[in-house]
């Protein structure tokens, strides 16, 4: 699980960071700007479980939550058409060391992240936002012996999933400061069971070192460019591995197993602006765990017929489209089999990395009725009549 991890996260990583210094992808003149950015956080963990209001084995409630950041990112040129467009964009990568109760243990976390401004208000100040997607590894996770009590968190390694929304203050050429608010999920994806996920709510600050940045806050003279409106078309081809779980005689009980999924989204998009994508998907599943009987006493696991785990669905889709990373949203029904484990309405998030003008990876996550997680969705995607800008 921890290698599989990682070794997506560096999949991820690679195309960003070659793009960092490919001055020959630009026409325009000028040079990148770099930063480093140091951040820390506070803030609360929210009592979605009763391990954390004190249901455990210090009858402690759990509160407490710091984490400390060291990010490196870049920036487009500043006087080029992608700067005008896509306005204070900047993306990078990240590590970060988290402080909770010693129960949870204290945890680090490697990310991939991009931020870009939401709305200029001064000359020197403007309100934006950033994400942060990664790994966290060293938790103290669920054990039947040693840690019963722990139902939030299930394997040593999680999804590490971060959105900020903050003031930015440009105080010179070199340096900013920046504060707002900071959102934090974890969960492993029901790659462990349990898998209840821990959810933190904070208050952020941060300041930024910047190189290579024009000393007045600067806007592009190039006006932005019309937009071709027009369709293009992701095949997104998908795996990932699940464990089941069920409430039965003896408390949560965990199917012995991993279960395999598999599927492809075929998402057909109209392309209405430089940052926003709409339409449908056609979404095919097969998930090895879907309809199974497990017997708690005779711990015996049977399976259905093949085709009863297979399932054919349609969801609408929207995008939000920035340099190298697309996030796409979704949410659809099963039309074809919609019985038991998949029926009901199902929600995706998921982030697109370009590889090339056709190619992207796909790191997505499922939910069914907008809280029960579903598994994890990883795979590889190819974009058909991309009529966007090279960025």
């Amino acid at each position: 699980m921890k290698r599989n991890m990682l070794t997506l996260l560096l999949l991820a990583l690679s195309p960003l960071l070659a793009c960092a210094d490919d001055n020959d992808s630009l026409p325009e003149q000028g040079h990148y700007v770099h930063m480093v950015r140091a951040e820390a956080a506070t803030g609360a963990i929210l009592h979605t479980n009763e391990y954390l209001k004190g249901g455990n084995e210090e009858g402690r409630t759990m509160n407490h939550s710091f984490v400390a950041k060291l990010k490196y990112a870049f920036m487009k040129p500043q006087n080029t058409v992608e700067a005008h467009i896509y306005k204070g964009a900047y993306q990078g990568i990240g590590v970060a060391w988290h402080e909770f109760n010693p129960q949870l243990s204290n945890p680090v976390s490697a990310f991939i992240f991009q931020g870009a401004r939401i709305a200029t208000l001064a000359p020197r100040l403007s309100l934006n936002y950033e994400w942060n997607l990664g790994v966290t590894c060293g938790w103290k996770p669920y054990d039947k012996l040693t840690n019963p009590d722990n139902k939030v968190i299930g394997s040593r390694v999680t999804a590490f999933i971060n959105t900020d929304f903050y003031l930015n203050w440009q105080i010179s050429r070199e340096f900013d400061l920046n504060a707002g608010v900071s959102l934090t999920h974890f969960s492993n994806g029901n790659t462990k069971i349990p898998n209840s996920g821990l959810n933190v709510a904070g208050a952020k600050v941060e300041l930024a070192y910047y190189f290579n940045r024009d000393k007045q806050p600067q806007e592009s003279d190039k006006p932005i460019p019309v937009f071709n409106r027009h369709m293009s078309y992701d095949l997104v081809f998908y795996g990932a591995w699940k464990r089941m779980g069920f409430y039965g005689n003896e408390g949560p009980t965990s199917v012995p197993g991993s279960f395999a999924v598999a599927g492809f989204n075929f998402n057909p998009m109209y392309n209405i602006n430089h940052w926003l994508n709409a339409g449908l998907s056609l979404d095919g599943v097969y998930d090895h765990s879907a309809n199974i009987r497990y017997h708690e006493l005779r711990h015996e696991t049977r399976y259905p017929k093949t085709f009863k785990q297979m399932a054919l669905g349609l969801s609408a889709r929207a995008e939000f489209v920035m340099p190298y990373f697309t996030i796409n949203l979704g949410a659809g029904h099963h039309f074809i089999n919609a019985r038991g484990h998949l029926d009901g309405w199902y929600q995706i998030l998921a982030l697109k990395l370009n590889l090339t003008r056709r190619t992207f990876l796909h790191i997505g996550y499922s939910l069914n009725e907008l809280k029960n997680p579903n598994n994890l969705m990883l795979g590889f995607g190819i974009r058909f009549n991309n009529q966007r800008r090279s960025l």
